[in-house]
């Protein structure tokens, strides 16, 4: 269900309890934070869309579907066409084949499923649907300035879906963590659109302040593994979508 929260600046659109969330991540405790000690080593700070732009408080990300989730974590695997077609015109001869193997484009180790699993939860809170037409106005009223400072010609539902530069999307993040709005409170994250695909809903769920050591956010309940194989529905639907292979590792 969606409601307008108040902030002193405007209104802004928010998801209230959303449901049922996804995520794919690391065993043994896929929801958990990720340990400060992967943030990069210059500024304290993590590198994703909605993460901190002050370095103080950690995201975990989730989708409303599995695939949606999927197309997220193995997107980077996406083959260049370019680089395919250069790769292409290389002749290699048979002796260099065998000694110096290359991995061919758009191909994801077998092992890359081995340290991951599946996972869907209830999700419950309030997240801030940062590109609707609820939440445009006093967004854009707060950071059109940072967006025109990004090199973007306005701060626009665009903007916002953009991968770069994170710099916009992060301050917005460290915007809302800190906002009092009504009649929510502080809210629990964002939400927003995949750029993989229309209708693919991801969240942003922000680290709050709870009991010491909480491995993962008190937003999620009933949390169970899913089964993820190579032959599973939606992972094989992701690499017909992104052009992806298997390729046995070298271990």
């Amino acid at each position: 269900m969606r409601r307008t929260a108040h902030t002193p600046g405007g209104r802004l659109s928010v998801r209230v309890d959303p449901g049922t969330a996804y995520r794919v991540g690391y065993r043994p405790e896929p929801w958990a934070w990720t340990p400060w000690q992967y943030a990069d080593t210059a500024t304290g700070r993590f590198g994703g869309r909605w993460d901190d732009s002050n370095g103080l408080f950690r995201t975990v990300y989730a989708g409303a579907s599995l695939l949606g989730c999927l197309l997220e974590v193995l997107a980077r695997f996406r083959p260049d066409p370019l680089l395919a077609a250069d790769l292409g015109l290389v002749v290699v001869d048979d002796q260099d084949a065998v000694e110096h193997p290359t991995v061919p484009p758009g191909a994801v180790p077998t092992s890359w499923l081995t340290p991951r699993a599946a996972t869907r939860a209830t999700l419950s809170g309030a997240y801030c649907v940062v590109a609707d037409l609820g939440s445009i106005p006093t967004l854009r009223s707060r950071f059109l300035h940072t967006a025109l400072g990004h090199g973007l010609g306005d701060l626009d539902a665009g903007a916002l879906r953009l991968s770069a530069p994170r710099g916009l999307t992060q301050q917005v993040a460290t915007w809302l963590y800190d906002l009092d709005v009504e009649p929510f409170g502080r809210l629990d994250g964002i939400q927003f659109d995949s750029r993989h695909g229309d209708r693919l809903t991801l969240w942003a769920i922000f680290e709050r302040p709870g009991p010491q050591d909480q491995p993962v956010s008190a937003r999620l309940g009933e949390i169970e593994e899913l089964e993820l194989t190579p032959d599973h529905p939606q992972l094989r639907r992701t690499f017909r979508t992104l052009g992806l292979t298997w390729h046995q590792s070298r271990d």
